[in-house]
């Protein structure tokens, strides 16, 4: 699981479909990138980044999955 995606989507007050929608891909491509089932696309990442204004710096945090090192 990305634990760090799911806390941006929450508190952004955003359910997997809002922000799926928002971003351009479907809800089961969103929960299986944010559950860690899927790697999400370069588009996927730079669109995220893009549409919430992510620094650069903090990206690695949400593109990391739960037990990855650090």
């Amino acid at each position: 699981m990305r634990t760090n995606l799911k806390v941006l989507r929450v508190s952004r007050r955003m359910n997997q479909a809002e922000l799926a929608e928002l971003i351009g891909v479907s809800r089961a491509t969103y929960s299986n990138v944010e559950r860690g089932k899927r790697n999400g696309s370069i588009e996927f990442w730079s669109t995220l980044k893009n549409t919430f204004d992510i620094a650069d710096s903090d990206m690695w945090r949400l593109m990391r999955k739960d037990g990855d090192d650090e």
